[in-house]
């Protein structure tokens, strides 16, 4: 997938037709694996595939959250963490905040805010770079 000049590959977890996480890297075999660390957070189940329908849809999504400053929505799925997704996804485009800051409102313990992030289900349209350390 060309993703703004960076070809990344891209698979999907799909179920009951909805996507409910995914992973890019340059190296698919990469990729795989950090969907497989995202579904086994998460303790997702569903169908994963590479998908140019789902490719077309990312690409959608990251336009309208990237380029215009929409909000991104998370599908109706209890993930775990979620409200550190709700509050990171409130954050505006050209604004920032603080891992401590999200971690606070979020009422999480800081690690287990930094555990979330690292297994975010949707890279990007969670911006988790706008946050800084301090």
């Amino acid at each position: 997938m060309d993703l703004y000049g960076f070809e990344v590959e891209v698979v999907f977890l799909i179920h009951n037709d909805e996507v409910l996480a995914y992973a890019w890297h340059y190296d698919e075999r990469r990729a795989l694996k950090h969907l497989k660390k995202i579904m086994e957070y998460h303790n997702l189940k569903g169908k994963i595939k590479k998908s140019i329908e789902f490719e077309k849809w990312l690409k959608e999504e990251v336009d309208k959250v990237v380029m215009k400053g929409a909000k991104s929505t998370l599908p109706d799925f209890e993930y775990q963490n979620r409200f550190v997704y709700e509050n990171i996804i409130e954050i505006p485009r050209g604004k920032i905040t603080t891992y401590a800051q999200i971690a606070r409102i979020s009422s999480v313990k800081y690690i287990e805010m930094l555990k979330a992030l690292m297994r975010n289900p949707f890279q990007i349209l969670i911006p988790c770079h706008r946050l800084l350390t301090k």
